[in-house]
């Protein structure tokens, strides 16, 4: 989903993406009477991008995840995490 509010979303770091919805949080629920609907809406559709990104991004690392177990014969394997 490519939109003018999408703004380079996949080159952000995930901090970096985290702190750009975080404040656009605080501004749509802040009640600022200078935004425009246009300016809302462009926010709402960015934060949801921002969402969707740093979704993806959680996703990608879970898979990275090892774990280290001890087998039956107690010797150390490497498992991928897998959330419950």
């Amino acid at each position: 989903m490519k939109t003018t509010t999408d703004g380079n979303i996949s080159s952000l770091k995930f901090e970096e993406a985290i702190v750009e919805l975080e404040n656009i949080i605080h501004r749509l629920e802040s009640g600022d009477s200078s935004l425009t609907l246009e300016e809302t809406v462009d926010l709402y559709k960015r934060g949801i991008l921002l969402s969707q990104h740093c979704k993806e991004k959680l996703e990608k690392a879970q898979q990275e995840i090892k774990i280290l177990t001890k087998n039956e014969d107690g010797d150390l394997e490497e498992i991928t995490f897998i959330e419950e």
